[in-house]
């Protein structure tokens, strides 16, 4: 929580492992035992943020006739919620892209919680090794915008559009 307050305050810049550390009131050293770095606590927010957002959209699940219009639903709500803090969004995919087996682990967990909450969005007879591959796309399209939100290259509202138009392309008539 420390480091996302931080985030909040200062962007990836603004999270400082001592800092941390004050913010939390426990010792440097306490931090270092969880964290390896600036990065791995990122990304172990960030898998964590997500975690939250996937136990909120299972409380309200995704609207819709269709599998589209339930996978459009709750990429629509992860867009708006990660848009409300740009600069804890852009810290935490800063931590999420570093290397090291720590931040790769949050990857992996990341891609779980992912599946899990896309999952939901379609129909128990949908085929479950084409879902899961719809599922991962939708999850590399999502990265890739936002790493590209996050470095300038795409606008807010392009890398939302970019990850809409994939899941047109990949769901459009599939019913």
């Amino acid at each position: 929580m420390a480091g996302l307050q931080l985030a909040a305050e200062g962007g990836y810049d603004g999270v400082q492992m001592r800092n941390v550390a004050e913010r939390a009131d426990v010792a440097l050293a306490t931090v270092y035992h969880y964290f390896t770095s600036k990065d791995h606590l990122l990304a172990e927010s960030m898998t964590e943020w997500l975690d939250r957002f996937r136990r909120r959209a299972m409380a309200k699940p995704a609207v819709g006739a269709t599998t589209l219009e339930r996978v459009l639903d709750i990429l629509d709500r992860i867009v708006e919620a990660m848009g409300e803090n740009e600069l804890v969004t852009t810290a935490l995919i800063s931590g999420f892209v570093a290397e090291g087996e720590e931040v790769a682990a949050c990857q992996e967990n990341l891609h779980s919680t992912f599946s899990a909450m896309f999952s939901e969005a379609f129909e128990p007879r949908f085929p479950t090794e084409e879902r899961d591959q719809i599922v991962r796309s939708l999850e590399h399209v999502w990265f890739s915008a936002l790493i590209g939100w996050k470095n300038g290259w795409l606008t807010y509202d392009r890398a939302a559009g970019d990850l809409q138009a994939a899941a047109h392309m990949l769901l459009a008539g599939r019913e």
